[in-house]
C-alpha cells in the first residue's frame, strides 16, 4: 500500500500546514498530479490561493487598482508565457519543466508585473503561494517552501 504523502503529513499537524493544503479539492488537485507524472523527480510547480479582493479593491470589478489589464488573468498570462503548464486549466496550481524555469519566471513577474505586488491599504492578489518542488506519491517526502515573498 503506497503512502499519500499529503495525508501522513496532514494526519500528523493539520494546523501546521499552509491553509491551501487544508482543503481536500486542491490536495486532491495535487494528488492527480503526481499519479499521472511520470517521473519521481523534482515537481517542480506553484501552487496558487488567489485572494479576489485583492482585484476588486475598486469599483472597477476584477482590476487591481481600478486599472483595466491589472487583473488575475493577466498574471496567469504572464505565468503560461513563462513556459508553465495550467494543470487541468483550474488556475491554481502551475507546471514548470524544472526549478531554474520558476526562478526565470519570478525575476520577470518582479520587473512585468509590479502592481501585483504588496500595497499598502490593497488587499493582496494572493492568500498564500506555495512552490512545490518536490512531492514524492509514494513516500513521504514533501519539499514545499511558502513563496508568498514574492509579492513583497
Amino acid at each position: 500500500m503506497s503512502l499519500n504523502p499529503f495525508k501522513f503529513v496532514h494526519d500528523k499537524a493539520p494546523e501546521k500546514l499552509p491553509t491551501i493544503l487544508q482543503n481536500p479539492d486542491i490536495v486532491t488537485l495535487v494528488l492527480k498530479y503526481l499519479k499521472i507524472k511520470d517521473t519521481d523527480d523534482e515537481m517542480p510547480a506553484l501552487l496558487f490561493d488567489w485572494n479576489q479582493a485583492g482585484f476588486n479593491d475598486t469599483n472597477v470589478p476584477n482590476c487591481r487598482n481600478g486599472v483595466a489589464g491589472q487583473t488575475q488573468e493577466a498574471i496567469i498570462a504572464h505565468i503560461l508565457a513563462n513556459g508553465a503548464t495550467d494543470f487541468m486549466n483550474l488556475n491554481i496550481l502551475f507546471i514548470f519543466r524544472n526549478g531554474q524555469a520558476i526562478g526565470a519566471w519570478h525575476r520577470n513577474f518582479c520587473v512585468a508585473l509590479p502592481w501585483a505586488k504588496h500595497q499598502a491599504g490593497v488587499p493582496d492578489i494572493c492568500n498564500n503561494i506555495l512552490r512545490l518542488n518536490k512531492i514524492t506519491a509514494d513516500t513521504a517526502k514533501v519539499d514545499i517552501e511558502n513563496f508568498l515573498g514574492i509579492l513583497l
